[in-house]
């Protein structure tokens, strides 16, 4: 089973991804994160327990510029969602004020010699 990436920014995707996950989490909170093959997918879930987004900010997290942190740029949503609808991939954000969040990539199976 191979999935076709371009490693750098797929990479700086995930770490993006993965960074929101640890800085919207407390101090001692986990981070859980999982990958799972499918036949025709590639499934990788990102999921904080910390405070969550409410609707709006789920709404808009992927426009350029949006953000509600202190600090940051308020760009690395919407990379990460280009650098993943490049690769014929979607991203969904499940979140809830209070308990959490959790970020669904999933990106097709390619065959072994298909380059992006």
């Amino acid at each position: 089973m191979t999935v076709a990436t371009d490693s750098f920014n797929m990479q700086r995707a995930l770490i993006n991804l993965i960074n929101n996950a640890i800085e919207a989490s407390g101090k001692g909170q986990h981070v859980r994160i999982a990958l799972v093959a499918r036949k025709r997918l590639v499934a990788i879930t990102i999921k904080d327990y910390g405070s969550g987004m409410d609707s709006e900010t789920v709404e808009n997290i992927f426009f350029p510029f949006y953000s509600k942190k202190s600090s940051g740029t308020g760009l690395g949503m919407a990379i990460a969602k280009k650098i993943i609808d490049g690769h014929q991939g979607r991203i969904i954000i499940k979140s809830q004020t209070g308990k959490g969040t959790e970020v669904l990539i999933g990106l097709p199976v390619r065959s072994a010699g298909h380059k992006l």
